[in-house]
């Protein structure tokens, strides 16, 4: 049984909300804010370019090739991020390989989130219809030309909210880099904590996060309207 013995609100706020601590700290954030922004950008750059060349390889039908991709989505699927993410920054000096702690992140990261685009790219292909590529090979368009114009055009509408998705979660996902030493905006704040014997660092970490991801749902929300309008014209 439970019993409910009253908010202490001055505890509550001590503990969570106690920005008073922070003034004059904030600036520490802006370093570890830029390194997020940077290891978000190139991970979804590589992870969408990856996704999308595996996706138009598999249009192809190569049994051989498309078993090799099938695997690789099958193996970056099982792996959790964080130990994926240790495993590239131990292993790779092993075969020559040196990275620093912020690109072995984007590499695993690239890796892990591509498995996942592949998928989303594939069936935003598949979801064109098979007379207008036949109408686009009649007329003497290629397979690259009738992919770019044709059918990725057409498929934008189906693969722009799973992705958006995903790019969210290459984002939020970045929060594990502490773990290999890279010293991004959860490592910061998890400093702050034990300087300041509050979480409020980790609830403004939240609220920056919030607000890089917020422009990020309003844009995709907007193109997916404006592609909606463009398969329709």
């Amino acid at each position: 049984m439970m019993f409910f013995s009253g908010a202490d609100w001055s505890l509550f706020k001590e503990q969570f909300l106690n920005f008073e601590k922070m003034e004059g700290r904030y600036h520490i954030f802006v370093s570890p804010l830029l390194l997020v922004l940077k290891i978000s950008f190139y991970s979804c750059f590589w992870a969408t370019a990856i996704g999308l060349s595996m996706a138009i390889i598999r249009n192809y039908n190569n049994m051989f090739l498309n078993g090799i991709i099938t695997a690789y989505i099958v193996l970056f699927r099982s792996i959790p991020a964080m130990v994926l993410v240790v495993l590239v920054y131990f292993t790779l000096p092993y075969v020559g390989l040196n990275l620093v702690s912020t690109n072995s992140v984007i590499a695993s990261l690239s890796l892990l989130f591509s498995a996942y685009t592949t998928e989303i790219f594939r069936s935003g292909i598949n979801s064109v219809d098979r007379a207008q590529v036949d109408a686009a090979k009649s007329l003497g368009i290629g397979s690259l030309q009738s992919m770019r114009w044709v059918i990725l055009p057409q498929a934008l509408r189906v693969i722009i909210p799973p992705l958006t998705s995903v790019l969210i979660d290459i984002l939020k996902t970045t929060s594990i880099a502490y773990v290999v030493g890279v010293p991004e905006l959860i490592a910061r704040a998890r400093q702050m904590e034990g300087v300041i014997g509050s979480v409020t660092p980790l609830i403004f970490v939240s609220f920056l996060y919030f607000l890089i991801i917020l422009p990020v749902v309003i844009f995709s929300s907007r193109l997916e309207k404006r592609s909606r309008r463009w398969s329709k014209s």
